[in-house]
């Protein structure tokens, strides 16, 4: 594998790609000025493998995050095709119900926002689309409200979002985001809150008064006691 693929693949590990070092600010220069050689001759190669570690390793992609935006900053034509990239898988993800493949792709999504590759009103449009799905769903006239795991899934994928992004999108469009949390506010309030009776807590007394250990011991004399009795 190419010396620049292993940095991508070990970035933020303890590994001998980067000597002695963890920080992660090394870590990042390294990986940066490798990544900057290669681009001249394999410009393909790294977006798809750039992508391709983000997705299947999402705990680094805050580090894919600063790369991209490094890389932005002298090749804005490389920032914007993995933009697009980016938008075709999340919008096959979504297409083909590819659920952890949704969630993976909006947190890049979100922080390719804080690395400045991305403007903080797409996001938002993302996140008021999934509002407008969820409540969609979950609406008796227009939806089916037997789909409301899926609502709840739009919602989640939002609010996971926010982590990694909130801060900045407080900051950046402070209206748009209170839009987005006064969206999700009245979708928790029209949302149907069941309970499965299987996982509902024992009473602790019957009618009678007679307490769940009472009814224990019974039921180990009537089973046992006369094994008991006869040992």
């Amino acid at each position: 594998m190419s010396s620049w693929k292993n940095l991508l693949l070990r970035i933020g590990d303890k590994s001998p790609e980067y000597g002695v070092s963890s920080d992660y600010k090394d870590h990042i220069d390294t990986c940066f000025g490798a990544l900057r050689r290669e681009l001249d001759h394999s410009h393909t190669d790294v977006l798809e493998f750039l992508l391709t570690c983000a997705e299947h390793l999402p705990h680094k992609i805050p580090l894919y995050g600063t790369l991209i935006g490094l890389i932005n900053l002298e090749n804005e034509d490389f920032g914007k095709q993995l933009v697009e990239k980016t938008k075709t898988m999340f919008q096959d993800a979504l297409d083909t119900g590819n659920c952890n493949g949704v969630r993976v792709l909006m947190r890049l999504l979100t922080v390719m926002m804080c690395s400045k590759v991305l403007q903080p009103s797409s996001l938002v449009a993302v996140f008021e689309t999934f509002l407008s799905l969820a409540a969609t769903t979950v609406d008796e006239e227009k939806g089916n409200p037997l789909w409301q795991p899926c609502a709840d899934f739009y919602i989640t994928c939002i609010l996971s979002c926010l982590p990694w992004g909130g801060a900045e999108l407080t900051e950046q469009v402070p209206e748009d985001i209170d839009r987005v949390m006064v969206g999700v506010e009245a979708y928790l309030s029209i949302r149907k809150h069941t309970s499965d009776t299987g996982l509902s807590f024992f009473e602790n007394d019957d009618e009678n008064g007679e307490g769940i250990s009472d009814k224990v011991s019974s039921l180990l004399a009537n089973t046992y006691g006369g094994a008991f009795d006869e040992g």
